[in-house]
């Protein structure tokens, strides 16, 4: 079993996002008797990071409150859950004891060096933030054809344009739909809808299929879909759930890729500043192109371009990919580089290196709902120190 697979367990059920299915499968890995020490000291660190984070207890205070939670559940008793196997009742009373706990805080991060940097002194708090840096949200802006732009985050629900017999609708405080009508010589033009940094959106096009845009993308899209293809451009980041029509393939262009999908689930990342651009399939297929090079790829894979063009195909972590849609940041053993650009795209800051850039990977988890003075706090756990001035995040040596 993955590592990171019980910390995203542990994430979307603190979420509250949880399908039955994944609920099942936290039980069922809480209950074997083979993950007994990695739950152990998952809990444990969680705790601890909880505790010295929050500043809540002292630590005698936060180590008793932890083993009043391991103690509790000794003469506590309950029907299996799962009944393929003899249930081990200790670590699900445990873990549902410290989940409840520490899921009602909103906070869940283990973010540390990877294994191989020497551990760092912990250091005191440099960073200071005068009015409160948030976390993003539902911003958006759509541009129609007539080059008008509506800012969807200050517009009321509601039908918000008619371009022939399509009417633009704004469904919820998240959502942007199209009904396309009657289709019959109707025109087609183009609406472009763009996230700034901090935002995020989600659109449902003319064919039913849905789009979640990530914070600083765009998607240029036909108000109705008509001919032998369904094309749309792409930049930034978005995850699709194509609507399938096999006389109509879906089409996305972004930076000279090309993903032909007839109906499926994946998501594209093709920001300016990334290395490499990658499109990860959940479900379906999809085929990659790039040039003359193309590449097919099954549930699981991911494709990597990279500066020169090459296309590689790998194993996904799919956790890691869905992460931004499910509300979490995770780095999987990421430099402060690729760490930083995630914060200054969900935070609207600019990001500037002082000194020597720290060196290492760093892992964890953290809610993107956190304000960046929480996020900072953590990563400052593990040794990197900032300074804020206005909306510019200084990284020091």
């Amino acid at each position: 079993m993955s590592h990171f697979r019980l910390h995203y367990l542990f994430r979307v059920y603190f979420n509250k996002t949880a399908s039955s299915i994944e609920r099942d499968e936290l039980m069922e890995l809480l209950m074997e008797s083979e993950n007994d020490e990695q739950v152990k000291t998952l809990l444990a660190e969680t705790w601890q990071q909880f505790n010295s984070q929050q500043q809540l207890f002292s630590n005698k205070e936060g180590n008793e409150m932890l083993v009043n939670i391991l103690q509790k559940g000794k003469a506590y008793t309950a029907a299996p859950v799962i009944t393929v196997r003899k249930p081990s009742f200790k670590w699900l009373r445990i873990a549902a004891a410290a989940i409840f706990f520490i899921s009602a805080t909103g906070v869940y991060f283990l973010l540390k060096p990877a294994p191989s940097q020497q551990p760092i002194a912990q250091t005191k708090k440099v960073f200071k933030v005068v009015q409160p840096i948030t976390a993003g949200g539902n911003k958006a802006v759509l541009t129609l054809s007539d080059g008008s732009n509506i800012v969807l985050d200050s517009t009321h629900q509601g039908t918000l344009a008619k371009q022939g017999n399509v009417k633009v609708m704004k469904l919820n405080t998240a959502t942007l739909a199209y009904n396309s009508g009657d289709e019959n010589n109707q025109e087609v033009v183009y609406n472009t809808l763009s996230t700034p940094s901090g935002g995020q959106y989600q659109l449902i096009l003319p064919d039913g299929s849905k789009v979640w845009l990530n914070a600083s993308s765009s998607i240029h899209f036909p108000t109705i879909f008509k001919g032998k293809e369904r094309n749309v451009t792409l930049t930034g980041e978005a995850y699709f759930e194509v609507a399938k029509n096999a006389a109509m393939p879906f089409k996305i262009n972004v930076k000279g890729m090309e993903v032909e999908v007839l109906g499926t689930h994946f998501n594209v990342m093709a920001y300016d500043d990334e290395s490499s651009m990658n499109t990860t399939l959940l479900e379906g297929s999809v085929k990659v192109s790039k040039g003359s090079l193309k590449k097919l790829l099954v549930p699981g894979q991911q494709s990597v371009i990279n500066s020169a063009g090459e296309i590689n195909v790998v194993d996904a972590d799919v956790d890691e990919v869905m992460a931004w849609k499910n509300g979490w940041f995770q780095f999987n053993a990421y430099d402060i580089k690729t760490v930083m650009r995630q914060i200054s795209r969900w935070y609207d800051v600019e990001v500037v290196y002082e000194g020597k850039i720290p060196a290492g990977h760093y892992s964890g988890s953290v809610s993107r709902n956190n304000d960046i003075a929480q996020v900072l706090k953590i990563m400052q756990s593990a040794g990197v120190r900032f300074k804020i001035e206005g909306r510019k995040l200084i990284v020091l040596s």
